[in-house]
């Protein structure tokens, strides 16, 4: 295996600086879990921290009521994250809400038989259809009746 070139560093090695982008971005999303962890505990539900800037906290919810109820306890969410000694210092908060999409399988059921009376009216208005295509699967479905 060839030796890597020294401008080239390692994971390892960005993590054992004092300094860097790489720890700060680290410290940072470290942060960020935990002023996610003590929300969650003052509110459950599914609450994920999606920005922290210039003492704004940006937070998303699946659903308008969890929305709703954070924007009711915003004062209360802020004074808690001072007592718990949050490194981030929240001003306020900002709530938006993204509902999670799921691919919800269709429900296929049997088509229902048509009946006797109205397999005799589809056949009444066949005759009068010029569509000739239209007209022969008009009587098709109708002989379907029972």
């Amino acid at each position: 295996m060839s030796r890597l070139p020294d401008s080239i560093k390692l994971p390892k090695q960005l993590f054992k600086q004092s300094k860097g982008p790489l720890k700060r971005v680290l410290k940072h999303s470290q942060d960020l879990i935990s002023i996610q962890t003590v929300v969650r505990s003052m509110v459950p539900g599914d609450i994920h921290v999606a920005l922290f800037s210039n003492g704004l906290l940006h937070l998303v919810t699946p659903t308008a009521a969890l929305a709703t109820r954070i924007k009711y306890q915003q004062n209360t969410l802020i004074a808690a994250l001072r007592r718990h000694d949050v490194p981030l210092i929240v001003k306020s908060i900002k709530v938006s809400v993204r509902p999670e999409f799921q691919q919800i399988a269709p429900t296929t059921r049997p088509a229902l038989p048509i009946s006797a009376e109205n397999g005799q009216q589809i056949a009444s208005a066949a005759q009068y259809i010029e569509d000739e295509p239209l007209r022969k699967a008009l009587i098709n479905l109708s002989e379907r009746a029972r």
